[in-house]
């Protein structure tokens, strides 16, 4: 399909459209879905909800029902105390980091040039798109659809394109070809140069780079990049990872972020690599599974390969990133070892408690960001 199939705004746009959408609940519904499941009444899950909603944890109402915390046989107190909601984790990174800093992550160019003074292994960028006036140093600059059709003449594809200060894969794209007339995307089809522009670029800048394949043992699942994030704490006795998540796409979807449909996470080991569950959502709950639910192969008790060197390209990259006491690094892991994909100041507080079922806030994580001047979390 061609220009005509096209929706109108920039793809950041419609990805953004696409993930505010994902946070619109129908409270009445996923209060009836979690007192079916549990077997209680509405009234008293209702109750409860908002007890939760309103507590120091700030639990949303689908987070509630994602945690399962209606099943009052799954968790002790103790555990129920470790949940913590998606809305606490910016207050957090506030809190505890040096946001002069945030630029030198959140620029994704600009990443690029630090880690790759520290001779870090990151994806090769190709170019960068930006209809501004911006120079970008090391790299050429497109900003027309002439310069676009120059660039791609003779390229190698795919080549892989994100928003420069993109957050949750918001505004990615694949290139999968390229002739005189046309730019061959995945799940767009082929538009012309102008078209691109219009409706993919918008006033936005991206990043273009090469294409990262994935280790063999990935690839049987998908082609498309999965990462490794990898949650960083920087103590006084050192790097503490409390948690570490890979995030696994499936099919062709353009990139490895949750809310894309049918994406799952893994719970891993921090120390070892080894996948210790299997999810992905169904409707208002998560789902936990045996093995891989499109290929049947087993995954939980494997280890990821090139582990020992995937831990230690995380700690250099947080040893380069130091004034942010709180981070995390999104790691993919290629037949020649691991690639730093983004490093990020902070990170998500729902995707390890989604991936393990199990509260981030333990007590040794809470200690932490209260000696970092997090007041609001809990003793």
């Amino acid at each position: 399909m061609t220009d005509a199939t096209l929706q109108t705004g920039s793809i950041v746009e419609r990805d953004q459209a696409k993930w505010n959408k994902k946070l619109e609940h129908n409270v009445v519904a996923l209060i009836a879905h979690a007192a079916r499941t549990s077997g209680r009444s509405a009234f008293s899950v209702g109750l409860e909800m908002n007890k939760a909603r309103r507590g120091r944890a700030r639990i949303q109402l689908d987070e509630y029902v994602k945690f399962r915390l209606y099943d009052q046989d799954r968790f002790t107190q103790e555990e129920r105390d470790e949940f913590i909601t998606f809305m606490l984790q910016n207050a957090c990174i506030q809190k505890c980091n040096d946001t002069s800093w945030f630029a030198v992550t959140e620029d994704k160019w600009l990443s690029s040039l630090i880690l790759a003074a520290d001779d870090l292994p990151a994806p090769e960028i190709v170019a960068m798109i930006d209809v501004s006036a911006r120079r970008y140093h090391g790299v050429d600059a497109v900003r027309s659809g002439e310069d676009l059709r120059a660039l791609l003449a003779g390229a190698d594809f795919p080549i892989f394109g994100k928003h420069n200060r993109g957050l949750m894969s918001v505004g990615v794209f694949i290139i999968e070809a390229a002739d005189d007339e046309f730019v061959h995307l995945r799940d767009h089809g082929a538009m012309t140069y102008y078209k691109f522009f219009e409706n993919i670029i918008g006033t936005d800048a991206f990043v273009l780079q090469k294409f990262v394949h994935n280790h063999a043992f990935l690839r049987q699942f998908t082609e498309t990049s999965a990462t490794v994030r990898m949650v960083n704490m920087l103590t006084d006795d050192g790097l503490y990872v409390p948690s570490a998540v890979l995030k696994l796409p499936v099919s062709r979807n353009l990139a490895d972020n949750f809310w894309r449909e049918g994406n799952l996470i893994c719970d891993i080991a921090p120390d070892t690599g080894e996948i210790r569950t299997i999810v992905s959502t169904k409707g208002p709950d998560l789902v936990h599974h045996d093995a891989h639910p499109e290929t049947g192969d087993a995954l939980i008790g494997q280890c990821l390969p090139y582990w020992e060197e995937l831990l230690d390209v995380n700690r250099r990259v947080t040893e380069l990133h130091t004034p942010l006491r709180y981070q995390s690094t999104d790691m993919a892991i290629t037949d020649d070892g691991p690639v730093v994909i983004e490093v990020n100041a902070g990170s998500s507080f729902t995707l390890p408690q989604y991936a393990s079922g199990k509260g981030f806030m333990t007590p040794k994580v809470r200690q932490l960001f209260r000696s970092w001047g997090c007041d609001f979390i809990w003793e």
